[in-house]
């Protein structure tokens, strides 16, 4: 009984997943490249964060140490999808991964208007961006952030 409904579940999000199809052909070679730039870009951040003059801010310490966390995060995931795909994970096996990061850059990008960090990571965040916007293609689209 459960299964049946958990098939017909999954028979009526096929077509919305579909719908949501990547623009890209998938690509193992050039996606586990750009994970490892992504990877990369990422590395890092959290100390340059830690290094930055506002750290020493009492006022700014509870944000700082919630952007400092979903940097971490974000290096791990980075971490993690440039290993499963270099392991030759494929496109669904790797979307948690890719969608994980997505909800985590959102959400460090909504933490990080509370204080000004910008400066001192500014140059890995759009380098990150940057690469994170060469995957999209490959995945499917990610529905619009809830206001």
């Amino acid at each position: 009984m459960i299964l049946a409904a958990l098939v017909a579940l999954a028979l009526a999000w096929a077509p919305v997943r579909g719908a949501l199809a990547q623009s890209e052909i998938w690509n193992q070679e050039k996606v586990a490249a750009l994970a490892g730039e992504l990877e990369s870009a990422v590395s890092g951040l959290r100390d340059a964060v830690r290094k930055s003059p506002m750290w020493q801010n009492p006022q700014q310490k509870q944000t700082l140490y919630r952007i400092a966390d979903k940097l971490r995060l974000i290096e791990s995931e980075a971490a993690s999808l440039h290993a499963q795909l270099t392991r030759g994970a494929g496109m669904q096996e790797s979307l948690p991964n890719y969608e994980r990061l997505q909800r985590l850059r959102r959400d460090a990008q909504v933490l990080a208007k509370k204080t000004d960090v910008s400066a001192v990571t500014q140059p890995k965040l759009d380098r990150a961006t940057q690469v994170l916007n060469q995957l999209a293609p490959y995945y499917p689209a990610q529905p619009a952030p809830k206001s």
